[in-house]
């Protein structure tokens, strides 16, 4: 049987040693891990793993990015998560035996790694570092989430697309010779899902904000950064 051409390149490529949780180990470890790990494809709008289904893993998003959602009673969409490349999901459910409660979808042609429930959990007895910084991840993601409630409840629509956009720039921003670029990872419908929003005042937000020369759009998923403390300013965040 051929090699996994998947396999091969995160061999190649360590893709565990883009992720800050594993950065303590040793070439050796990384590429034992690596070499046990599941790797699998999934093609843009694919599920990757679906709500109510038991868990596949502590997963890593070697190549592309996926959102996690659920639909809610009245048949909308809210996007909980956005997973870029190097980013993961699943190390909750190292603890417990509960299913998923959400979807996870990819946003564009991805590639992940899996590292199964039982080699974690050797991996954080043999690594004690590791499961450190585990436990630092896992609070930090506690604390974006309560910061999202407290977003829903309390801050106004520029506070929250500024607050976004400043993620995304941090995310998914690029320099180029025009300045800070960035690929925006979901639609304009999918940010609005994403913040609690509707559509219209997503959009008449994001053309005020174009009019103050704070962003501009080359085309409807690539923007441009014209003034990233004005954004900083909207989002009511000390950085």
């Amino acid at each position: 049987m051929s090699p996994n051409p998947i396999t091969c390149a995160c061999l190649n490529d360590l893709c565990l040693s883009k992720v800050p949780l594993f950065a303590s180990l040793d070439h050796g470890s990384l590429t034992k891990i690596t070499s046990q790990m599941q790797h699998k494809s999934y093609r843009k709008g694919e599920t990757i793993i679906r709500e109510g289904s038991p868990s596949m893993g502590f997963t890593v998003i070697q190549q592309g990015s996926a959102k996690a959602y659920r639909i809610t009673g009245d048949g909308r969409e809210q996007i909980l998560y956005i997973f870029p490349t190097y980013d993961y999901f699943g190390a909750r459910f190292l603890f417990t035996e509960e299913v998923v409660p959400y979807s996870v979808e990819a946003l564009e042609d991805s590639q992940v790694c899996i590292l199964s429930k039982k080699l974690l959990m050797t991996l954080l007895a043999e690594h004690p570092p590791v499961a450190i910084e585990l436990i630092e991840a896992m609070a930090n993601r506690m604390r974006r989430l309560e910061l999202v409630i407290q977003s829903m409840g309390g801050r106004n629509a520029d506070m929250r697309i500024a607050s976004l956009l400043l993620e995304f720039i941090d995310t998914y921003g690029k320099k180029t010779e025009r300045g800070i670029v960035v690929k925006l990872p979901l639609s304009r419908e999918g940010i609005a899902n994403y913040l609690g929003i509707a559509r219209e005042t997503l959009s008449r937000k994001l053309t005020q904000m174009e009019e103050d020369g704070i962003i501009s759009f080359l085309d409807s998923r690539l923007m441009l950064v014209e003034n990233r403390e004005s954004l900083v300013s909207l989002s009511a965040f000390a950085e």
